[in-house]
């Protein structure tokens, strides 16, 4: 019988012999009030912070770059621990196999932090030349604009209206 047969309004299946009617007694477990698997459960106190849970990309692109390279510094570190422990372990020196798998997961862990922290740095890197780009273009109205009687601009503004209501693009 499962558990999910027991609770109220619902309807167990049919009943044979060979499955007697069994009573349970459901309690709380200890510690019920407190969120189980939820992406708002705090974080432990006493923990640092780079061990729970996928890092935090930075804003910026300087920060992204530099937390990069602290990141391949710590996998470059982790693979030279682990090469070290194999090998010992070929000459016959037994490792921590739990240790072993804990470094195999940090090292995986800290892979994907690196990949999603590359698109990151990707994607601000577009987003800074996009800003550029804008940049640019206004310079280059504002230079025009000077250079131009206002009437005359104006007129050439009144045309590019037109042409992006129309959706003509050259």
């Amino acid at each position: 019988m499962k558990l999910f047969d027991l609770w109220p309004g619902h309807k167990p299946p049919a009943r044979t012999p060979t499955r007697p009617v069994v009573s349970v007694t459901v309690t709380k477990r200890a510690g019920a009030g407190q969120p189980v698997a939820t992406g708002n459960t705090p974080k432990p106190e006493g923990v640092h912070q780079r061990l729970v849970g996928p890092r935090e990309l930075p804003e910026t692109l300087e920060a992204c770059e530099a937390l990069h390279e602290q990141l391949v510094a710590d996998a470059i570190r982790l693979e030279l621990s682990l090469a070290q422990a194999v090998e010992r372990a070929i000459q016959g020196t037994p490792y921590d196999r739990a240790w072993y798998n804990r470094a195999k997961a940090a090292l995986k862990h800290l892979n994907h932090d690196r990949t999603r922290l590359l698109y990151r740095c990707g994607q601000l890197r577009k987003e800074a030349k996009a800003h550029a780009q804008q940049n640019m273009d206004r310079v280059i109205l504002d230079v025009i604009k000077e250079s131009l009687p206002a009437d005359q601009f104006l007129g050439y503004v009144r045309i590019a209206e037109a042409r992006v209501a129309q959706g003509v693009a050259r």
